[in-house]
């Protein structure tokens, strides 16, 4: 049986019999049942709506247009003990294969809450947030907790931004776009082949992604100003991260689990960048556009046999440091420098080693130790550029 709610609240319809009352367009729709469908559209400022929805197959939109608007979907589920303990949340929350759509036009406030009950792959959900009209003081926040897969993306465009997405135990795939001013992002995954992209485009940035569980894929993108991005791939096989940072303060902090790629691109000013692997491992860093107080530290450590190591660092001078610490099997390390302050330090032990090293002039200082097995080190310090 299908149940279907269509609610639409009009400012304008409501109140335009008496212009001198305030605005106050409030909407409640709870579901419970299979395909059920809510559809809420609100117009004026101030607007607030709550769609709940317990059952299979659900279905909710929310449309606002107004300033100040705000909007809650939740859509249900039964938290396991774990979840209880993570999440703060306790009692029945029946529900599957649900659907949530918030579209706000101003500034807003919207927040997703799905969760399934155990197991199977068919429990899909998804959650899609789009804030616009320069997004005011703009937040937003999805978490979905089931068993199976979730999408979620959050779309603003400028004002002050915030977005959280929380998604556990699944297949998860998780979008945060924002577009200018104050900035921030956090992402939180657990599970098995999870996909997580943060886009921020200038003004204040900062990004954290958390994720726990193996295959997973993090891309974070921050244009120009004070940037700041925290990738944790804790607990994860085969993870992957592209950090792309241009410009203004950066900073990049990426931890990582066994088998795990990591590339950073800074552009310019007072970079630094931490990547730490374990077990097998590639890492590259780049920081140009002449960098500034460039500094970057890659650690890949681990006792286990599957460490192939591999790290490449490429600074573009003034403040530039680089360190290297690899802890066993395959290794290879290349730093290279330009200008200024220089310094680069590696240590290797034990296997495949090899380290290069160019610095370029100014300052310049370089410390390579090896031990055990392959070693090779070049170090070359002063000219190149010209077609290097």
């Amino acid at each position: 049986m299908k149940r279907s709610i269509y609610t639409t609240v009009s400012a304008l319809a409501l109140f335009s019999a008496a212009p001198a009352l305030a605005q106050n367009n409030g909407s409640s729709v709870n579901q419970d049942g299979t395909a059920n469908e809510a559809v809420v559209g609100q117009s004026g400022s101030g607007a607030s709506s709550e769609v709940n929805q317990l059952g299979t197959n659900n279905l909710a939109t929310v449309s606002q247009s107004g300033s100040g608007a705000s909007a809650t979907i939740n859509q249900g589920g039964e938290p396991n003990a774990g979840e209880q303990t993570r999440f703060g949340m306790s009692g029945i929350y029946e529900s599957s294969g649900a659907e949530a759509t918030v579209t706000q036009a101003s500034a807003a406030v919207a927040t997703v809450d799905q969760i399934a009950v155990d197991g199977g792959a068919t429990r899909e959900v998804e959650a899609i947030v789009s804030q616009d009209g320069n997004a005011g003081g703009s937040t937003a926040a999805i978490r979905q907790r089931l068993s199976g897969s979730a999408d979620a993306t959050i779309e603003q465009s400028g004002g002050d931004n915030q977005s959280t997405i929380l998604q556990y135990q699944g297949n998860h795939s998780a979008l945060n776009l924002q577009s200018g001013e104050a900035n921030q992002s956090t992402i939180d995954q657990g599970g098995s082949n999870t996909s997580a992209t943060v886009i921020q485009s200038g003004d204040r940035g900062r990004s954290n992604v958390f994720i726990f569980g193996n295959n997973d894929g993090v891309y974070v993108e921050q244009l120009g100003e004070d940037n700041v991005s925290d990738v944790g791939q804790y607990g994860t096989s085969n993870g992957t991260a592209n950090v792309y940072q241009a410009g203004a303060r950066n900073t990049s902090n990426v931890a990582q689990g066994e088998q795990s790629y990591a590339e950073v691109d800074q552009l310019g000013t007072d970079g630094t960048s931490g990547i730490s692997q374990q077990y097998g491992d590639t890492a590259r860093v780049t920081q140009t556009a002449d960098s500034d107080n460039a500094s970057s530290s890659i650690t890949q450590t681990g006792g286990w046999f599957f460490h192939d190591n591999e790290a490449t660092v490429t600074q573009g001078g003034i403040g530039v440091q680089s360190t290297i610490l690899q802890d066993g099997s395959g290794m290879s390390a290349t730093v290279t420098q330009e200008g200024v302050g220089s310094i680069s330090d590696i240590a290797q032990t034990g296997s495949g080693h090899s380290a290069t090293v160019s610095q370029y002039s100014d300052g310049n200082v370089s410390d390579v130790m090896q031990s055990g097995t392959g070693n090779s080190a070049t170090v070359t310090q002063g000219t190149a550029p010209i077609g290097t």
